[in-house]
């Protein structure tokens, strides 16, 4: 049965100890700093949480009820830890930083304690019966991707950018489509994005799940908000979107694996990136981006040459390279290159 609640009733049933929160089939309270800051941000920002389940017990000789929570303990158990001033919010909540519930305004107070949350309730159900809601739910339930897994998992500030810069630049999913809104709900804009950065700081190396996992291990902990990384991100994806966008829309340069590539040959332009797996680093005898319209030109017919069927004239190892597995370095060393290629000044 679905219903309402505000946090205030969960609030009222703990201190009346007719809410238990850790029954046999939960786990102890095992939630992070980071994550409990980031639920009660969520809230403050009045945005959806998942719903609670809870096991609810009449007892018709007291005519009281007992509400069991069967999943959702972190989450009450943060809301109630907040709402006794047991922690502070940190600087993940920005304007609220620093803020306990006592030190909220009384606008924030009544927001957060007038916030509802769903709630399903298993009337007087048995612990069996408990367990075969919970197989079924299960058994239609996705298994989380490496991006939510990732998210999940990474709390420091290299995850953080990575989600501000994806949801900063939706112009590039929402305009050209370079992710699918299908694929954003599975987070694969903040995998494309992580490459970025990885880009910036390791150069062209192996892509691929496995290596954004290495990048989030490496800089989650120590990566500072604010950074030069972020700032020459913003800085290629603008020059991108200001000059070559518009220009190559509908064109396979669009799909992810080939515009991570423009990215890398933009950004080695713009500011340089580190050697990262290749042997060397493209020859910088010619200046890059001194004629965009060549350069445009250049990018049209690499999309044509990926495009085709055909083994093409010229450009045989970029366009076998193109048609192979676009994550592995041994394809990524020779796009790359062509793909720098194309910003100078002399056509292909």
């Amino acid at each position: 049965m679905l219903e309402q609640y505000r946090i205030a009733d969960f609030l009222e049933w703990y201190e009346e100890k007719k809410l238990k929160l850790n029954p046999d089939f939960q786990r102890g309270s095992v939630w992070t700093p980071p994550a409990r800051n980031f639920l009660i941000d969520t809230i403050l920002r009045d945005l959806p949480i998942p719903k609670i389940y809870l096991r609810t017990v009449v007892d018709i000789q007291t005519k009281t009820s007992i509400r069991e929570v069967v999943d959702g303990q972190q989450r009450l158990r943060t809301i109630i830890d907040f709402a006794q001033d047991k922690f502070t919010l940190s600087k993940r909540a920005e304007e609220f930083y620093g803020l306990k519930y006592s030190t909220l305004s009384s606008d924030y107070q009544e927001a957060f304690l007038s916030y509802p949350i769903a709630v399903d309730q298993l009337l007087n159900a048995t612990d069996d019966e408990v367990l075969e809601v919970f197989a079924r739910l299960n058994s239609y339930s996705v298994q989380l991707n490496s991006p939510e897994k990732r998210h999940a998992r990474f709390q420091g500030e290299f995850k953080w950018s990575i989600r501000r810069t994806s949801v900063k630049w939706k112009i590039l999913w929402d305009k050209y489509g370079i992710i699918t809104v299908r694929q954003r709900v599975r987070m694969l804009d903040d995998s494309l994005v992580s490459e970025m950065y990885g880009v910036l700081l390791e150069g062209v190396t192996d892509g691929g799940q496995t290596k954004i996992d290495s990048l989030y291990r490496k800089y989650d902990s120590t990566f500072e908000k604010d950074c030069e990384t972020i700032r020459n991100v913003d800085k290629v994806l603008s020059f991108i979107v200001e000059n070559f966008a518009d220009y190559i829309i509908e064109t396979p340069l669009l799909n992810a694996p080939h515009f991570l590539m423009l990215f890398a040959a933009v950004a080695h332009a713009l500011i340089g990136i580190p050697q990262g797996s290749l042997k060397t680093l493209p020859d910088a005898s010619e200046i890059p981006l001194l004629d965009i319209e060549v350069s445009r030109e250049n990018l049209l017919k690499l999309a044509s040459i990926i495009e085709s069927d055909q083994e093409p004239d010229d450009l045989i190892e970029f366009w076998g390279a193109s048609k192979s597995s676009t994550q592995r370095i041994s394809s990524r060393k020779f796009r790359f290159p062509i793909f720098y290629k194309a910003l100078l000044p002399t056509p292909i």
